[in-house]
This record gives C-alpha cells, sequence and structure tokens, in this order.
C-alpha cells in the first residue's frame, strides 16, 4: 500500500495535526506492507491558480503553471492512501492546503452547467478513476468539540471529492492537548487514533463509531473553557 502524506500546517514537525496523523500512519503499517511518502507544502513551490482554464481546455488535464505541482499529482495518482493533515484555520483548512486543493483542478472534467440544488450538488466527474483510492483528512483545532467548526472544510470536500469517498479524524481541544498534564489523556487518543489506522488498512474505510470516537472532546466542555481562559490569560489583549 502506498501512502501519501501531504503535510499543511506551517508549523512544520511542532504541528499537532501532524503527531495525530504520524499515528494514523503508524496503524495502517501495521496491518499491511506500506510505502510511506511524506510532502511538506512549506517546502514546495506552487502557485496560486490564475483561474484560466488551460487545464480544462488548452491542455486538458494539465496545469499551465510549471512549479512542484504537477509532482504532487503525480504522486496523488499513484498512492492508494491520500492523507492530508491541516489544522484549522478560521474554520477552513490552512492557505498551503488551500492553494494545493486550488490547484487540483487539472483532476477534474470541465463543469458543464448543471443546476446545484442541495438535493442534488454539482459534483464533477474526475478525469482519472480514483474509485480505488481512499482519501483521509486529518486536522487538529483548538476548539471544544469539532461538530459545527469543521462544516466548511466537511461541505468543500463533499463537492470536491463526493460524500462518502473520504473519512476524517478530526481532534479538538489542540492547543490544551500539549499541556503536561494531558498528556495521559493525550496517549488515551493516539492510541485510538492508530486502531483507526489498523481499521482503514483492513476495512478500506473507518465506521462511524470509530469516526466519533476519533472526532469525540477528550475533556469536559466546561473544563476546556476553564484551561483556555488560563491559557490566554497572560497574552496582550491590546496591540500597542
Amino acid at each position: 500500500m502506498k501512502i501519501l502524506l501531504i503535510k499543511g500546517s506551517l508549523r512544520g514537525e511542532n504541528s499537532h495535526s501532524l503527531m495525530v496523523a504520524r499515528k494514523f500512519v503508524e496503524g495502517i503499517c501495521e496491518e499491511t506492507d506500506s510505502e510511506v511518502k511524506e510532502i511538506y507544502l512549506g517546502n514546495t513551490r506552487i502557485e496560486h491558480c490564475r483561474g484560466c482554464f488551460a487545464c480544462w481546455k488548452v491542455t486538458p488535464g494539465r496545469c499551465a503553471i510549471k512549479d512542484d505541482m504537477a509532482g504532487i499529482i503525480s504522486d496523488i495518482l499513484d498512492s492508494d492512501v491520500i492523507i492530508l493533515c491541516f489544522p484549522l484555520y478560521f474554520f477552513g483548512v490552512s492557505s498551503p492546503m488551500k492553494t494545493l486543493m486550488d490547484r487540483l483542478l487539472p483532476l477534474k472534467m470541465p463543469y458543464k452547467g448543471c443546476l446545484s440544488t442541495e438535493e442534488n450538488p454539482v459534483i464533477m466527474d474526475f478525469r482519472h478513476d480514483l474509485s480505488k483510492k481512499r482519501l483521509v483528512l486529518i486536522s487538529s483545532c483548538a476548539h471544544a468539540s469539532t461538530d459545527v467548526v469543521y462544516e466548511p472544510v466537511t461541505k468543500q470536500f463533499d463537492l470536491a471529492w463526493g460524500p462518502g469517498n473520504y473519512d476524517t479524524v478530526f481532534c479538538p481541544q489542540g492547543e490544551i492537548l500539549m499541556l503536561e498534564q494531558m498528556k495521559p489523556i493525550l496517549s488515551v487518543y493516539l492510541n485510538k487514533v492508530k486502531e483507526a489506522g489498523r481499521e482503514l488498512a483492513k476495512e478500506g474505510r473507518l465506521s462511524e463509531e470509530t469516526h466519533k470516537k476519533v472526532c469525540a472532546p477528550l475533556i469536559p466542555v466546561r473544563a476546556v473553557e476553564k484551561m483556555m481562559t488560563g491559557y490566554w490569560q497572560d497574552y496582550p489583549q491590546e496591540m500597542e
């Protein structure tokens, strides 16, 4: 099994999301003979999409911009599991990950003008057969829970990738998880994430029960409120 881990946090190796993602990959590797490739977007040269649609009309399937994106698309097409790892920034993906996503347009067939409704959202066909690949979104946030704050992210991927065609591991309370007193709770959570990776390797997707486990609050919301208030109290409230 070929695993592609695309890292979209500008914190690099200090990323909470990356810590979770690597534990998930560890679980996959325990169940399969896997080859893992990591791409850190902070070390790549990916220009912003120009909206020229050359990839649809002039050079179908190929972007007109000559940078590192062509190699990343090649890696995606060559992988069995694609993991997008990113922090939640303002209720969306990080800026490096958003730039990457915009540049994935060559993977899609041209939009033909179909009406999009809530009952029948427009999901453009992929240019390649990606049915045997599995996309996994792994992200950490500082919010007390993940049930509402990730709705913009999942809505975007429902439209771009198709509902049910990807799995999510959304870790709440990311900032306080790094506190010394939280290490036992963090360890328990990371073991759940590793088991989720093993399940994906065996079953091809995560069950609803497993999804709930890896996205559930780790400590009560009231406790999070108290800890986060203390976390920020030493920071200046106004810019000088």
